[in-house]
């Protein structure tokens, strides 16, 4: 009877160990297994490197999450049509999309300035035309400085480019200073590794210049539906090449940086008109 109870006794001993050796090597491994997906976590979060996801902006009324809601607060509609960029404002820009620049973003410009810019686009590219009066156009300073008188354009193709910064320009968002006499830097700030197959021309007339542009995006092509973010400002020189005043369509501050205060604007497909 002692023997089959040391048995007895020996067999529970035994199986108490390997029940205890398994919870152990289970532990073991559930720890090796949190260890594990926390190095992978670990490893992800350092070599990701896209930015943060970022919802579209939803309007108040009609929301269904459709990126089309973009219409509702599109500042800009862009027609379809085509023009030959040699400064010469010709029947082409008849039914362009124009803005006039009458928001003073900086100092005090000259009076008698004032400008109006108008866009087009087709599958070959995006095409401004900017009509400037201004009775003493200063070209004297340096490649793509404000203190010119001058255009600069802000384009992002990117209308979700919210968490980008002056420093970092980049992608296809864009500062092009659109400069006579050859102090034009296209662009100013983005990205200078493409070809953006783009085209000036300036001309003088009697009350100011006339300044065409267009280019090819790179990032993101082109095509109806698209939204944009855009913002369009002029330098306004006085002769001595001293920047007197700044005058802008969209952002009224001279914080042109922040592409939350760019307008947004959406291209129309071909023979369709701006919602009234």
């Amino acid at each position: 009877m002692k023997k089959k109870l040391t048995a007895l006794v020996l067999l529970a001993s035994l199986l108490f160990a390997a029940t205890a050796c398994a919870s152990d090597a289970e532990e073991t491994s559930a720890a090796d297994t949190t260890t594990a997906a926390q190095q992978t976590t670990t490893a992800k979060q350092t070599t990701v490197l896209t930015p943060p996801i970022i919802e579209l902006p939803k309007t108040d009324e009609g929301d269904n999450g459709d990126e089309d809601d973009w219409t509702d607060i599109s500042e800009m509609f862009i027609p379809y049509g085509s023009a030959t960029v040699d400064g010469v404002k010709d029947e082409s820009w008849a039914n362009a999309a124009t803005v006039s620049l009458d928001m003073t973003k900086k100092d005090s410009p000259n009076a008698d300035t004032y400008v109006e810019a108008s866009a087009m686009w087709d599958e070959n590219g995006l095409y401004f035309l900017f009509e400037i009066t201004d009775s003493d156009i200063y070209t004297g300073g340096t490649l793509g400085d404000y203190n010119n008188d001058g255009i600069y354009l802000y384009v992002s193709e990117d209308p979700m480019a919210y968490w980008k910064s002056f420093e970092a320009f980049a992608g296809g968002t864009y500062q092009f200073a659109l400069i006579a006499d050859g102090l034009e830097m296209i662009p100013r700030h983005g990205d200078t590794t493409v070809n953006l197959n783009a085209q000036t021309a300036y001309t003088r007339t009697e009350t100011g210049m006339i300044i065409e542009f267009s280019y090819v995006p790179y990032h993101t092509p082109v095509a109806a539906g698209n939204f944009l973010l855009m913002d369009f400002q002029y330098n306004d020189c006085t002769s001595s090449g001293k920047r007197s005043g700044g005058i802008g369509w969209y952002n009224g501050t001279d914080n042109n940086s922040d592409t939350m205060l760019w307008a947004v604007v959406k291209l129309l497909a071909e023979g369709e008109t701006a919602p009234n």
